[in-house]
């Protein structure tokens, strides 16, 4: 069995559950819950590490509160539904005469290469002292809900697991709607971006982000399975070696540690760029990505950021940290670097005309036509973006120094926007290309 651990240790095994399995009608279904946790225990006693990433104290609270005579808010039902969850775990672990721990993590930890690395430090800890930790988002303090699959795969890869099991409300990945015929036995890493995606379950993802979760930690070199909820040895099968749900081998694992591993897979992506086959080419040989070779962008994202870098195929090829926000890239796209400088003066002069040539580019046009029509706040932000690229050339061309005289904004920040990386490639991780073989397998 492949262990990605350092030598000489116990296997790690991450094991999510989702919301919507953990949940029925009246609270937390304990059968499910129960059920998790006697397998956690019994690998720890066979001598394996086993971290929960336990989702679900929304949808707790939620059926715990909600009485059809008033409004739950998502927070308030997250904050009433944690200590619920947890106290049913703590009293379970007891009667087995174990011990469990809460982690939780919130979007300000998710985005910090140091708090993420102080995380798994903590989840270490509690393994080493025989203490089984329950992770979970920090909903009730967070903007948006956390996303458990990709928390569950970022503590697979910063606590170096060997394994990654996602549990769900199906049996596996289908090729069609779950359910018709039998889920697929395996799929190839190459394989995942193939797969249609269907929807499944009331939680954050669905199997969309189960899959995206189960690539990233694959590149990572960690075993994942996705798995149903409602197979009571699931765990227990996956310890024994036995096949459960469906199967995504480990890929190679590249080396990294520090930020580069948080980049790899420690880290959430907040968007994704599409780039075209020149990019993917320069990227393999080491170069930094460049906003001409972005075809898409998808996703809302500012400077600093991880993102997805996916080749035109769908393929997933690597993560960077972003130096541009998902605002300013999106104009800037796939233009020359003279035509971003002319984006740029744009911006900096709020919209002022700016020389164009006869032969204008229809992308450049169409970038110019969509700053036009930004509201006041959004161009303002822009304008900040720019002027932190650049501070001292922006402040130059905004009070009108001679030393760039208006004529020669556009010459003098093409020279400016030449060496403007969208990730540099210090910032970059590529994942390794794998050798063509069979995708799907029954």
């Amino acid at each position: 069995m492949s262990t990605h651990a350092p030598t000489g240790t116990k296997p790690l095994l991450v094991v999510k559950l989702g919301s919507s399995s953990v949940t029925k009608d009246s609270g937390p279904d304990t059968s499910i819950l129960a059920d998790a946790l006697d397998q956690a225990i019994d690998a720890m006693a066979n001598g394996w590490q086993v971290i929960l990433v336990s989702s679900g104290a929304q949808s707790v609270g939620r059926a715990v509160l909600e009485d059809g005579t008033r409004a739950i808010s998502p927070k308030l039902a997250a904050a009433f539904g944690q200590p619920i969850l947890m106290e049913f775990y703590r009293s379970e672990s007891a009667l087995r005469g174990a011990q469990v721990c809460q982690v939780l993590i919130g979007e300000s930890d998710l985005r910090s290469s140091a708090r993420m690395t102080a995380i798994a430090a903590v989840l270490h800890d509690s393994l080493a002292a025989g203490i089984i930790p329950i992770v979970n988002g920090n909903d009730p303090t967070d903007d948006g809900k956390t996303n458990n699959d990709l928390v569950a795969a970022g503590i697979a890869l910063m606590t170096q697991a060997s394994h990654l099991l996602l549990l769900t409300d199906v049996d596996g990945v289908y090729e069609g709607t779950p359910g018709d015929g039998a889920p697929l036995a395996e799929l190839h890493v190459d394989g995942i971006h193939a797969i249609k995606s269907h929807a499944s379950g009331s939680g954050t993802g669905g199997i969309k982000s189960k899959l995206r979760a189960a690539e990233n930690a694959a590149r990572n070199g960690i075993e994942t399975r996705i798995g149903s909820a409602r197979d009571h040895r699931a765990i227990a099968g996956l310890v024994a070696g036995q096949s459960v749900g469906t199967l995504i081998r480990a890929a190679e694992a590249h080396a990294g540690t520090g930020s580069r591993k948080w980049i790899s897979g420690g880290a959430i992506a907040r968007g994704e760029l599409s780039i075209n086959v020149e990019a993917e080419t320069s990227i393999a040989k080491g170069s930094s990505l460049f906003a001409s070779g972005v075809k898409r962008v998808k996703g809302a994202f500012v400077a600093g950021d991880v993102v997805e870098l996916v080749s035109p195929r769908g393929k997933l090829l690597g993560r960077g940290t972003v130096r541009l926000s998902s605002d300013l890239l999106t104009l800037i796209r796939a233009l020359k670097v003279e035509d971003i400088a002319r984006v740029l003066v744009h911006i900096i002069r709020s919209g002022a005309d700016v020389q164009e040539t006869g032969d204008t580019d229809a992308r450049l046009k169409a970038a110019l036509d969509q700053f036009g029509g930004l509201g006041r706040e959004a161009r303002r932000r822009l304008l900040i973006e720019v002027t932190g690229l650049f501070p001292e050339d922006t402040a130059a061309a905004l009070a009108g120094t001679r030393s760039i005289e208006p004529a020669h904004l556009v010459e003098h920040y093409a020279t400016l926007v030449a060496s403007l990386a969208v990730i540099h490639n210090s910032y970059l991780v590529e994942f390794p290309a794998e050798a063509a073989h069979g995708e799907l397998v029954r």
